[in-house]
């Protein structure tokens, strides 16, 4: 069964009196998803951990660092690919996301691992394909 998963962003630029220097709105669907899916969760220690996908190849991504003191680390697999650092370390509310709107084999990740700078960090993630 097909579903759509969408994302859509808001960016702007204010000056210092609050003024619109400039204004981006985005929006990004997959009208051909099988899955979306939620993850919030909790990383109990410092260790590596495995965050369960719900589908092979994940083609949508958001991560976000709900924590408000720890760091969290992003690993992931790209599909077709070896398991790599992407070198983003989202501080406390950071988020990061990747989103295809279409299928490939490069396309997407397949496995997803966080980090955390201390004990219990929360975090969310969605995950969809």
């Amino acid at each position: 069964m097909a579903i759509t998963n969408i994302i859509s962003t808001t960016i702007q630029e204010l000056d210092a009196n609050g003024q619109t220097l400039a204004r981006r709105v985005a929006s990004v669907s997959d009208t051909a998803a099988t899955v979306g899916q939620f993850i919030a969760g909790n990383l109990i220690n410092t260790n590596q951990t495995s965050i369960t996908v719900p589908v092979a190849q994940v083609r949508q991504l958001w991560v976000h660092n709900t924590d408000t003191a720890a760091t969290i680390t992003v690993i992931w697999t790209p599909n077709g690919g070896t398991e790599t650092t992407t070198g983003i370390v989202l501080g406390p509310t950071d988020q990061v996301m990747l989103w295809h709107s279409t299928t490939g084999s490069t396309k997407g990740i397949s496995s997803l691992k966080l980090t955390a700078s201390e004990a219990n960090a929360t975090f969310e993630v969605f995950c969809g394909g």
